[in-house]
C-alpha cells in the first residue's frame, strides 16, 4: 500500500500522463494482478490446499512431489504465456490501446520485455502458493512485499532518469528476476525432506481441483482490470490515469482487507482435513470480525479524506480522482464482511459456490460499466462495480453460512455489529475535522488522528473481546518459548 502511494506520483511525473496510462494498460497483462494471472489456472489454490492437507496429517513425504509438480505446471504455463504475449502483443495492442505514434515503438519493446516478466512472476506466484500450503504465509507475504517494493523502486528510478516506457519495462523485469530467485531459495529451504521429481498423479490431482478455481480467475481479473480497459477503450489512455489513481487508493484498503484474511485458505484446508467443524465456524465468525475491525478504519478514513489526500499527493490537476476513490472505497466496505468467508470456501473445496455468485456479479459489472461510462463518464465504471458488489454479497453469504452451519443473524451479531459503533465514532471525528477551514496537510493529519483515535477507544471498549486478547498473548508467549 505504501509503495504504491509513493511510486504512483513519481511514475506519473517521470513518464507523463499518456505514457503512464499506457504502462498501466500494459500491466493489465500482469501475471500477478492482470490477465495473465489467469495462467495460474487455479493451480496455486489447488497446491496450497493439497500441501496443507498432507502436512496437517503428517504426510511429509508427499509434500516434496506436490511442490515439484506445482512448480513444473507453473513453468509450462509461463512459457506458453510469454511466447503468446511476445508474438501477438506488439502486433495488436498498440491499436487497441489507441497509442499515439510517438509512443508506439516504445510500447512494442515494452510488451516483449514484459512478456518475459510474465514467466518470472508466475514462478514466484507458484513458490508463494506452496509456502502458504506449508503454513508459512509470513514468508510468502514477505517475498511478495520484497518483489513489489523492488519493482516499484526500480521503475521509479528509471522513469525519473530515463522517462521511456521500454526502459521502465526492463527495470521491472530485472526486479522480478531477483524476486523469483529469492522465492525459489526460500521455498527450497522450507520443503520437508529431500527434493523430489514431479509426479504425474500429483499433477492430475492439482489440475482436478484447479479446474473449478480456474473459472474464478477470469472473474477476479475482470473486476481488477475492467475499469481501466473500459475507460481506455472509450475515453483514451489519459483518462486511465484518473482511474489508476482512484484504484490505487482503493488498493490500499484492499491490501489491509486481503492481509487480514490471507491465511484463511491454508487454515481452512488444514481444519477441513481434520474435520474440525467447530473451529471452522469460529474461524468464520471471529476472523470476519477482526478482519472488519482492521479494514473499516482504513477504508472509512481514506473515503472521508479523499479530497485533501489527492490534492496533497498529486496536486489540484488530479482532484477529480477523489470522487472516484470514494465510490471505489465504498465497494471495499460492501464486500469486506465476506472476505474471510470466500477464502474459507476456497480452502474447503467449494470454489464452485463462489463461481456462481461472482459470475453473476461480473456480468452485471460489465453491462453496467459499458452503459454508465457513456452516461456519467469515468465514475460510471466505479458505480457499476459498486452495483455488482451489492449483487454479489447476498448470493455469497448464503453459501458461506451454509458451509459452516451458521445462521445470518448469528453471523451479523458476532462479526458485523461490533464494527458499527467504532465506525460511527470515526466518521464523526474525521468528518468534523474535514468541515473546518484547515490546510489540506493539517486536515489529513488531524482528521486521521482524531478519527482513528476515537475508533480505537470505542473498539477496544466495546468490540474487542478481552478473552481473545488473552488468548493472543498466550499464543505469543508459546511462540517465544518454542523459539
Amino acid at each position: 500500500m505504501v509503495v504504491s502511494l509513493v511510486s504512483l506520483p513519481l511514475l506519473l511525473r517521470g513518464l507523463g500522463p499518456t505514457a503512464f496510462g499506457t504502462w498501466v494498460l500494459v500491466q493489465t497483462f500482469s501475471a500477478v494482478t492482470g490477465w495473465f494471472s489467469l495462467a495460474d489456472a487455479g493451480v496455486g489454490t489447488a497446491a496450497t490446499r493439497a500441501i496443507a492437507e498432507k502436512a496437517s496429517i503428517g504426510e511429509d513425504g508427499a509434500v516434496a512431489p506436490l511442490v515439484s509438480s506445482a512448480m513444473s505446471v507453473y513453468a509450462g504455463l509461463g512459457l506458453v504465456c510469454t511466447a503468446g504475449l511476445a508474438l501477438a502483443g506488439p502486433a495488436f495492442l498498440p491499436d487497441l490501446f489507441k497509442t499515439p505514434a510517438w509512443l508506439t515503438h516504445d510500447l512494442r519493446l515494452a510488451l516483449v520485455v514484459f512478456a518475459v516478466q510474465v514467466l518470472l512472476d508466475l514462478m514466484t506466484e507458484g513458490a508463494e502458493a506452496c509456502l502458504e500450503g506449508l503454513q508459512r504465509v509470513d514468508l510468502s507475504r514477505a517475498i511478495d512485499a520484497f518483489r513489489r517494493t523492488l519493482v516499484a523502486l526500480s521503475t521509479v528510478v528509471v522513469a525519473q532518469i530515463n522517462g521511456h516506457l521500454a526502459a521502465v519495462a526492463v527495470a521491472s523485469l530485472a526486479a522480478s528476476a531477483v524476486g523469483m530467485v529469492c522465492a525459489g531459495l526460500v521455498l527450497a529451504r522450507n520443503v520437508p525432506g529431500p527434493p523430489a521429481a514431479p509426479s504425474v498423479p500429483d499433477v492430475r490431482h492439482l489440475l482436478s481441483y484447479a479446474r473449478t478455481v480456474a473459472l474464478l480467475r477470469p472473474i477476479g481479473v475482470l473486476h481488477r482490470t475492467m475499469d481501466r480497459l473500459v475507460v481506455g477503450a472509450v475515453l483514451g489512455p489519459e483518462a486511465v490515469a484518473l482511474v489508476e489513481i482512484a484504484t490505487q487508493i482503493q488498493n490500499g484498503a484492499d491490501a489491509v482487507l486481503g492481509a487480514s484474511a490471507y491465511a484463511v485458505v491454508p487454515t481452512a484446508a488444514w481444519l477441513s482435513a481434520r474435520e474440525d467443524h467447530a473451529t471452522m465456524r469460529e474461524l468464520l465468525h471471529r476472523g470476519s470480525k477482526y478482519s472488519l475491525l482492521v479494514t473499516m478504519p482504513v477504508a472509512t478514513v481514506a473515503a472521508v479524506l479523499a479530497g485533501p489526500l489527492v490534492r496533497v499527493w498529486l496536486g489540484n490537476a488530479y482532484s477529480d480522482a477523489a470522487g472516484l476513490a470514494v465510490i471505489a472505497l465504498l465497494t471495499v466496505i460492501v464486500v469486506a464482511p465476506l472476505q474471510v468467508g470466500s477464502s474459507l470456501l476456497l480452502g474447503v473445496g467449494r470454489a464452485a459456490d463462489i463461481l456462481r455468485a461472482a459470475g453473476t456479479a461480473v456480468l452485471v459489472n460489465l453491462a453496467a460499466s459499458l452503459v454508465l461510462v457513456r452516461v456519467t463518464g469515468i465514475v460510471g465504471v466505479f458505480q457499476a462495480t459498486l452495483l455488482a458488489s451489492s449483487v454479489l454479497v447476498p448470493f455469497l453469504a448464503r453459501s458461506v453460512l451454509r458451509s459452516v452451519g451458521s445462521e445470518l443473524a448469528t453471523f451479523v451479531r458476532d462479526a458485523v455489529t461490533p464494527v458499527i459503533l467504532p465506525t460511527l465514532a470515526l466518521l464523526a471525528g474525521t468528518g468534523t475535522v474535514v468541515i473546518l477551514p484547515l490546510p489540506d496537510v493539517v486536515t489529513i493529519v488531524c482528521g486521521a488522528a482524531v478519527g482513528l483515535g476515537l475508533y480505537a477507544v470505542v473498539a477496544l471498549r466495546r468490540s474487542v473481546d478481552q478473552d481473545d486478547l488473552a488468548e493472543l498473548r498466550s499464543v505469543a508467549v508459546r511462540r517465544r518459548g518454542h523459539r
